[in-house]
């Protein structure tokens, strides 16, 4: 009986150690951004420079449509230097707007960079150690993994969005205390 127990309990002890000894698990990093906190403040943040450059583009739009209909109204009575000249602000004005809306693009996608590269780095840092504690062979990023099959792999997104707010909810109370 004693044997029996003994083999069991070894048994038991031999499979749950297999168990978590590897295994592969997977996060969606997009998630877990959008929902931790500091996230959620980035992704404000851009939100907010997103909407003040769309306005500045839209100004500068409107400043064209303006320009162009009144050339259009006025473009018959206009001796062919002026309306040369016209032609050519309308163009020039056109030409800044193409290059004012390409720097805004490319300074959004710095400025997302700069806001989200931090977030992404502590995650990645919390997921090794998410992956040691939990002894992971394989833990991969679920939409840019170019892993297309593995079985039954753990989805730790949850436990890494609570491991990031906790862990960044203790240093904003030491910075505030």
């Amino acid at each position: 009986m004693l044997k029996t127990v003994i083999t069991g309990l070894l048994i038991t002890v031999v499979f749950l150690g297999k168990a978590n000894a590897s295994g592969y698990a997977y996060v969606d990093l997009q998630t877990a951004l959008e929902t931790v906190k500091d996230g959620a403040v980035a992704k404000s943040k851009l939100e907010k420079e997103y909407k003040d450059k769309q306005k500045m583009i839209q100004n500068r739009e409107d400043e064209i449509k303006k320009l162009t209909a009144d050339y259009q109204k006025k473009q018959l009575v206009m001796t062919p230097e002026k309306r040369a000249q016209e032609e050519q602000n309308i163009q020039k004005k056109m030409g800044e707007y193409k290059e004012i809306t390409q720097n805004a693009q490319v300074q959004m996608q710095k400025r997302e960079m700069e806001l989200t590269k931090p977030i992404i780095d502590n995650m990645r840092n919390l997921i090794g150690e998410m992956a040691d504690k939990d002894k992971y062979d394989l833990v991969y990023e679920k939409n840019q993994s170019g892993i297309f099959y593995a079985k039954d792999p753990k989805d730790i997104t949850a436990d890494l969005i609570d491991k990031y707010n906790e862990k960044n909810k203790n240093k904003k109370e030491d910075k505030k205390s």
